[in-house]
């Protein structure tokens, strides 16, 4: 009786380790990648679902050669790959704003190429932030600074300008005042004020630098407009020089 009590109580233990092996082990990892598909989620600048971005997987092998696909009402995608080639991703918005249309590349959690067998490449839309270092630049818009023809200031690095926002940004959240100089002189960003959240602000501008001290009086740069003590900024959608930029002058 001794040796079927033991037995028993073995039988016993096993049965428990097994139906806790069971019920303790991983849940099924739903990001993973599914064979034969591209597959992710996109959210907006506060992390919820978007809904209706473009979704472009290029073949990197074959010249001009792209799918597409759609986010849904859960920011889900999932896109069927083509038999052959190597891919990279992307996801691409379009939003109306103050009467103009603009379009912003989303920023992928994974920037490199995937095969066939699949990959996740999730997607979210950033205002502001460096891109990836492979692509250069940022998500945020930007504002040449230029000096008018008669202005005495030609270290314009020592420019402060203060940005006010009138109204909400693209993305509908509460903007805040930013107060920002242009790079330094033999960077990328001399005469740019760069990354802005986009939206509509009033800018005024203050020196202090070698040719004295006082504020500055501003304008759109390609108008015939008089100088002003503050303007209203818009950025325009697409330029020769670039997309989703403004250009200002300053003179004393």
């Amino acid at each position: 009786m001794k040796g079927l009590s033991l037995l028993l109580q073995s039988i016993f233990i096993l049965f428990i380790a097994l139906a806790c092996t069971e019920t303790d082990g991983p849940e099924p990892d739903e990001t993973a990648a599914v064979d034969g598909y591209a597959t992710g989620k996109v959210t907006n600048t506060d992390g919820s679902p978007l809904a209706g971005v473009k979704i472009v997987i290029d073949n990197t092998m074959i010249h001009a050669s792209y799918s597409l696909g759609n986010s849904d009402e859960k920011g889900n995608y999932k896109i069927q790959l083509p038999k052959v080639g190597t891919f990279m991703a992307s996801a691409h918005i379009t939003k109306q704003y103050n009467g103009k249309e603009y379009e912003f590349d989303l920023h992928p959690d994974v920037y490199e190429a995937f095969s066939i067998d699949g990959a996740v490449r999730n997607f979210q839309w950033k205002l502001t932030g460096k891109r990836p270092v492979e692509a250069q630049g940022y998500y945020g818009v930007t504002i040449e600074v230029n000096k008018a023809i008669l202005s005495g200031i030609y270290d314009s690095e020592n420019i402060e300008f203060t940005l006010v926002p009138v109204g909400n940004l693209i993305d509908g959240s509460k903007g805040k005042t930013l107060k920002m100089k242009h790079g330094q002189p033999f960077t990328n960003d001399y005469g740019k004020l760069v990354d802005i959240p986009l939206g509509r602000y009033k800018m005024t501008a203050y020196y202090k630098g070698e040719a004295g001290e006082g504020p500055l009086k501003l304008r759109k740069h390609f108008s015939e407009d008089a100088y002003e003590d503050e303007i209203i900024i818009d950025f325009e959608p697409s330029t020769m020089w670039g997309n989703n930029i403004a250009f200002i002058s300053y003179t004393e």
